[in-house]
């Protein structure tokens, strides 16, 4: 027993140094910290410290923009969250995944996971959720990154508008609506696409468009 509290204490602990060096942008040492998580939390019998490990890894891959990468962690973890029936990580991972898609210009895929994501949150009971004993520092790093993914491109946007530059402001805006869904920020959405739909009609960016209809139709669902 005192052996598996004192490797919880230690994989809490580079959790916390890797969470440290992310948020000030040192990358390599925050993947340093997450990688002797990750090989500390394989030791263990523990789904909750493997899916955390995989997650903190991905969240660091993901502001490095290594999509790649950062989604195969993200599905990794996903595997063991349905396993175990983890309602909460189920919809965490699904947005990650669905933001990660969109960055990618995967779109039909995106939508997929946004909707799927969409779902577990209006599936998801407040008192459930209580009853899941979910650590508060579990998903805690996907919520972060995403809204400094948010204050990221509403820099870029206004350095944009700034320089009158119609594309750099389309773009980022664009990329910024999953995010403000699945961060609590939906009410948002709306005067936000108001920019967006005329932006991209005036510089024939068809796809967005497109793209832009069939994420409406889940979010009225």
């Amino acid at each position: 027993m005192k052996q598996n509290s004192e490797e919880s204490n230690d994989l809490k602990t580079l959790s916390q140094l890797g969470h440290e060096y992310q948020a000030k942008r040192q990358f390599q040492k925050a993947l340093v910290y997450s990688k002797q998580a990750y090989e500390l939390a394989k030791s263990t019998t523990s789904s909750d410290d493997l899916i955390v490990a995989l997650v903190n890894m991905g969240s660091i891959y993901w502001e490095m923009s290594q999509l790649r990468k950062a989604t195969d962690l993200f599905h990794e973890s996903l595997l063991i969250v349905e396993q175990i029936g983890d309602d909460v990580g189920r919809r965490m991972l699904y947005s990650i995944i669905g933001v990660s898609s969109w960055r990618k210009g995967e779109f039909v895929n995106s939508i997929e996971y946004l909707e799927k994501a969409l779902q577990a949150t209006s599936e998801a009971k407040v008192e459930h959720e209580r009853t899941q004993l979910v650590p508060l520092w579990k998903y805690e790093i996907l919520q972060v990154v995403m809204e400094r993914g948010i204050e990221i491109l509403k820099n870029r946007i206004h350095i944009a508008q700034n320089q009158n530059d119609s594309v750099r402001v389309l773009l980022p805006s664009f990329a910024m609506v999953p995010l403000m869904i699945l961060t609590g920020r939906k009410g948002e959405v709306p005067n936000l696409l108001k920019k967006i739909v005329p932006l991209a009609k005036e510089l024939k960016k068809n796809k967005i468009l497109e793209t832009i209809t069939a994420l409406e139709k889940i979010i009225k669902t």
